[in-house]
């Protein structure tokens, strides 16, 4: 795992959190995006018009009498969204990235019990447990992939030794091989002369 494999799943966690963020406080960013929506619909290469004037003020007017409703509906939909992108994340992780669980689980079920606490969800629960699960799950995997590293250069170096033994033995073998033929042929050449001298008459020898 890397940092650029996991930045997709913190991506998706850090717009989860804001959209959880913007509802936990929607009786403040309600009526706040009404009213952009109705300046952006209202205005013109001239200026703003009226009538966008008058709907930004109607968007704030309601947003302060709206609270009894805007409230609760926004707490419900952070609870809501909270949820879904504690499943999307869930489902992305079992599916490509699995293994993460290994070391991590407990603190993947604690994100979505802060989560789903009303104003504590405030916090981005998700996107913090999200960097730590992958900060230690690549340590973990580098710490892995480094011993992995070691023990095969180790397991290689080894193997050479071996080699270079078995290398040593067969040139040592093959020398007494040639030691031993050259004794043999020495021997065979002694006699084969010792046969002749004696196949020589006494006579000549003495001549000789």
């Amino acid at each position: 795992m890397t940092w650029g494999k996991a930045l997709p799943v913190l991506i998706i966690a850090v717009i989860f959190d804001a959209l959880r963020f913007m509802f936990e406080w929607f009786i403040l960013f309600g009526p706040a995006i009404a009213a952009a929506y109705c300046t952006a619909k209202g205005s013109s290469y001239i200026g703003i018009t009226a009538s966008g004037v008058l709907c930004s003020a109607g968007a704030t007017v309601g947003g302060f009498f709206g609270a009894t409703f805007i409230g609760p509906f926004g707490m419900i939909m952070a609870i809501v969204t909270g949820l879904a992108g504690w499943l999307v994340i869930l489902i992305l992780l079992l599916i490509f990235n699995g293994r993460i669980f290994k070391e991590n689980a407990l603190w993947f079920g604690a994100s979505l019990l802060v989560s789903e606490v009303p104003f504590v969800g405030s916090i981005p629960a998700l996107t913090i447990v999200m960097w730590r699960m992958h900060h230690v799950q690549i340590k973990i995997e580098k710490e892995a992939l480094k011993k992995w590293k070691k023990e095969n250069a180790d397991a290689q170096l080894q193997e050479r030794r071996q080699q270079i033994a078995e290398q040593a033995q067969m040139i040592q073998y093959q020398a007494g091989q040639v030691a031993q033929a050259q004794q043999e042929a020495a021997n065979d050449a002694m006699a084969i002369e010792a046969a002749n001298d004696e196949r020589i008459p006494e006579e000549v020898r003495k001549a000789a």
